[in-house]
């Protein structure tokens, strides 16, 4: 890693350590990320550059910049994997909002950015996303049907995607009819939002804001993504602290109907349910037993999943609770 920062970046670090599960890098008073980027192209790395550059300018505190390399591309490849360069200062002082408040405040910033974000842009596309993820997946469960697997994960694939293409279409139907039913207010406007917003992405251990996990979406995916990881993860933190979350987040900058209705259909789609499924298949025969026992852990909990669907409502604050929202009528029977 020192040859490829030195080769490709100009950049002469004394050593490498690991931070929040990246390499990282010390050069004067600046620290360094180097992250894996398989998934951005030029284009998307140059719209994240543009958006970090623009949070800096408001002040948004944390934000991370990019490291051009020496040929002034945003990546760099080393061993047939491709890599960008982040950089903060060392000296960052720590947190003191709430992460409800200090999130509404990020979106806040951000929702005045009003430059291209053609490729990083979700807002208005979740109904195309969901339902080409689940023809794909469908498709791929067909064949697998056919086949009469004998290994213990695919059948557990094949026994439980019909429940989970269900729920996901019941996330769809709930995601038109607000869209239908509700008008946006100027709350809902596109922000910068992160591909999935959790506890442990923003911490006192390294409270940086890395831009290679943003993309441009309405504020609602950030919401919906933390509540479903801290279900997923810390469940009991997640009824302690749960509405607090929501409460901080909303008191800072009100959600509309609408917004509390696309985190509702968010949380239906069982985005972590289809994401396990393509890790396992796509996964080395080493993680392969890990994905097992983490879609074990979501069949087992499926009920406890409709529980926490069902007490979205009650998560509200007393000012929202005046917010109609519609809930399914089989959720949590």
């Amino acid at each position: 890693m020192k040859e490829f920062l030195k080769e490709q970046f100009g950049l002469h670090a004394s050593g490498i350590f690991k931070a929040g599960g990246y390499d990282a890098f010390r050069i004067g008073g600046t620290t360094g990320f180097i992250i894996p980027v398989p998934q951005l192209d030029e284009q998307e790395l140059f719209e994240l550059y543009y958006m970090s550059q623009y949070l800096q300018e408001k002040r948004e505190p944390y934000v991370a910049a990019f490291w051009p390399s020496l040929q002034g591309t945003l990546s760099a490849e080393k061993d047939g994997k491709r890599y960008a360069v982040l950089k903060c200062p060392d000296t960052i002082q720590p947190r003191s909002l709430t992460e409800g408040r200090e999130l509404a405040q990020f979106h806040q910033r951000a929702r005045s950015y009003s430059y291209q974000a053609d490729k990083m842009k979700r807002i208005g596309q979740w109904k195309d996303l969901w339902e080409r993820r689940i023809d794909q997946l469908e498709a791929f469960w067909r064949g697998k049907v056919q086949a009469h697997p004998l290994d213990h994960f695919e059948k557990l694939f094949i026994e439980s995607f019909p429940y989970y293409l269900g729920m996901a279409e019941n996330g769809i139907q709930y995601l038109v009819d607000t869209e239908l039913d509700d008008e946006p207010a100027a709350s809902d406007s596109a922000t910068i939002c992160h591909n999935r917003f959790h506890s442990e992405l923003w911490t006192n251990e390294l409270p940086v804001k890395l831009p290679t996990d943003w993309v441009f979406d309405h504020a609602s995916r950030d919401v919906a993504e933390y509540l479903r990881h801290e279900f997923l993860h810390f469940p009991d933190r997640l009824k302690k602290r749960g509405g607090s979350f929501l409460a901080d987040y909303d008191r800072t900058v009100p959600l509309s109907s609408f917004g509390w209705r696309l985190i509702y259909s968010r949380l239906l789609f069982p985005i972590h349910y289809f994401e396990c499924i393509e890790d396992y298949y796509l996964s080395s025969e080493q993680q392969k037993p890990v994905y097992e026992k983490k879609l074990y852990s979501i069949l087992e909990r499926s009920e406890e999943y409709e529980q926490f669907l069902a007490s979205y409502s009650n998560m509200l604050s007393m000012r929202t609770r005046r917010i109609q929202l519609p809930l399914l009528h089989w959720i949590g029977r």
